[in-house]
């Protein structure tokens, strides 16, 4: 099976994050050192590395689910019906459009509340199929590397998001009795996660409007 590096770097990115700040806590906040404990020889140490380093990507993929699930999915009717009406008269909608204020989806459980996501992708698909050939491989290639950059601001969001639960936990776990190199080292890293997570949900917020805008025109242009 043939396994890309982008997605090793997509999937593994988030949970490398994720596994730093959980041994961040782990050493600098609660003063234990995990190498210490029969690990003291550096070919176990190495090994310890590659096994977290190894761990991190599926730990990534998962939270690249849970993103995808939570924000991404659950925000689709919306989204994509704004665009639409945002490309005007030209857009084809099908018969069971939902409109921004229509409210059949709470009343029927029939109607799929993802339908304007499938239609709005199968018009943008019908697009690039008429395009010529260099015209489709630089939209293709735009829009797959925005999109790309927008899953993976989703998952690091989500993964920064954890890790201040994570870092909450840990110190937690023992509040009085940590001493104020402790408390220094946890609110720097606090600091440091919240710019990451402020950071990322800043930028994703960026590239889907600047997607969603480069769809458009493009439908505009093409339809």
């Amino acid at each position: 099976m043939k396994f890309e590096t982008k997605y090793l770097i997509r999937w593994g990115i988030p949970g490398w994050v994720l596994i730093f700040w959980v041994f961040y806590g782990i050493l600098f906040v609660k003063g234990i050192n995990p190498l210490e404990n029969n690990l003291a020889e550096i070919s176990k140490g190495f090994t310890l590395l590659i096994s977290l380093a190894a761990i991190g990507v599926p730990i990534g993929y998962i939270l690249h689910q849970f993103y995808f699930g939570v924000i991404w999915v659950k925000n689709m009717k919306h989204d994509f019906n704004d665009a639409a009406e945002k490309v005007g008269d030209k857009f084809p909608k099908h018969s069971d459009w939902l409109e921004l204020n229509d409210q059949n989806y709470k009343q029927n459980k029939k109607v799929n509340p993802h339908g304007n996501y499938y239609q709005f992708e199968y018009v943008w698909h019908s697009v690039l199929l008429k395009m010529n050939s260099e015209t489709r491989t630089y939209v293709e290639g735009r829009y797959r590397h925005i999109l790309g950059t927008i899953h993976g601001l989703g998952a690091l969001g989500a993964s920064s998001a954890l890790s201040m639960v994570a870092s909450a936990v840990i110190f937690g776990t023992d509040f009085s009795n940590h001493s104020l190199l402790a408390y220094i080292f946890l609110i720097i890293g606090i600091i440091i996660q919240i710019i990451i997570f402020v950071s990322a949900i800043y930028n994703y917020k960026y590239f889907s409007d600047n997607l969603r805008a480069f769809q458009i025109k493009m439908l505009k242009t093409y339809l």
